[in-house]
């Protein structure tokens, strides 16, 4: 009985972290990607400020969708929450010919976690070494070059069908259900190259197993020394950054959306977590957004790109 108490004391929280059911976070991305990585960095120390255990869930598919719909079909007690991300509420149901939700009006979006931009990414061993490189390829085969994103209708599968648009280049898109997956088949071979959130990438470009072209950040990106960005290379409109949160299903507790809010935002701001989410490519936004406001960057999101979701002709099956 000592020896459990002096561990309570050593261990500031782990007490207050078992009261109560625990909380289920759904990842509507399978392991190894941004939505992931978030969950795993984030979940700790948000378990001991809501003094309740946090339990990660991967549910992918359908881009995100089917993770996104089991969070809000959820019962909005506190008791289930989930990883929020550009894919899956803002751009991935825009191309579904029946979503199974409103990325606005049927979620609760609670906080923003970080922000993250999009590489082209080719193999180590890929004879590409610059974009220019990459695009000549694709024209001259006849039958293009290959591009994996995290799912159909994921912002890197617009950014890939814009690309090909605005150059000419035959690009043949190739969908997976998460970051994880499909960088393995990039570094295996399987793929020509994949357009990805930077977040769950930067071991194998810093590893030497993938080579970055290009990056989406507006600005020269400085944890990607030499990598030029879209907008260097005449190609402005591919400058978008993806985003992962946390939220929850419509109507939860105000108390606890602004205890949760609350918690984000000190928790971005630590020293090892700050650290923790550069070092896999997530960057914290400079000011924390109030849950109202996390909220309007969903459904101003989604407004920018329906457009070019039609005019893309993307349709999620």
């Amino acid at each position: 009985m000592r020896a459990l108490l002096a561990l309570l004391l050593v261990i500031p929280g782990l007490a207050h972290a078992q009261s109560g059911p625990a909380i289920r976070m759904i990842v509507p991305f399978a392991p190894g990607g941004a939505s992931d990585v978030t969950a795993r960095i984030v979940a700790p120390p948000l378990s001991a400020a809501l003094g309740r255990t946090i339990v990660v869930e991967n549910r992918p598919g359908a881009g995100g969708m089917l993770g996104a719909e089991a969070m809000a079909r959820a019962a909005p007690d506190g008791n289930t929450i989930g990883i929020s991300n550009t894919s899956p509420h803002g751009i991935v149901p825009l191309a579904a010919a029946n979503p199974p939700y409103d990325s606005d009006r049927d979620f609760t979006h609670m906080a923003m976690v970080a922000e993250t931009p999009t590489v082209l990414l080719v193999p180590a061993a890929s004879p590409y070494r610059s974009l220019a490189d990459f695009l000549a390829a694709a024209k001259s085969r006849a039958q293009g070059l290959s591009f994996a994103s995290t799912g159909v209708g994921s912002l890197q599968h617009l950014q890939g069908e814009m690309l090909g648009s605005l150059t000419g280049a035959r690009l043949v898109h190739v969908p997976y259900r998460g970051t994880g997956p499909a960088l393995q088949d990039l570094i295996g071979g399987t793929v020509d190259s994949l357009l990805t959130p930077l977040a769950g990438t930067t071991g194998a470009i810093t590893g030497g197993q993938a080579r970055a072209l290009a990056v989406s950040s507006t600005d020269a990106f400085a944890p990607l020394p030499g990598v030029p960005t879209y907008a260097s290379l005449g190609f402005p409109a591919l400058s978008a950054t993806s985003w992962t949160g946390v939220s929850g299903p419509r109507g939860m507790d105000p108390a606890f959306v602004a205890r949760v809010n609350a918690a984000v935002a000190r928790i971005v701001t630590e020293a090892d977590t700050v650290q923790r989410l550069e070092a896999a490519g997530l960057y914290p936004p400079a000011r924390a957004l109030t849950a109202a406001e996390f909220q309007a960057v969903v459904a101003d999101f989604a407004r920018v790109w329906a457009p070019v979701v039609k005019a893309a002709g993307v349709q999620q099956n």
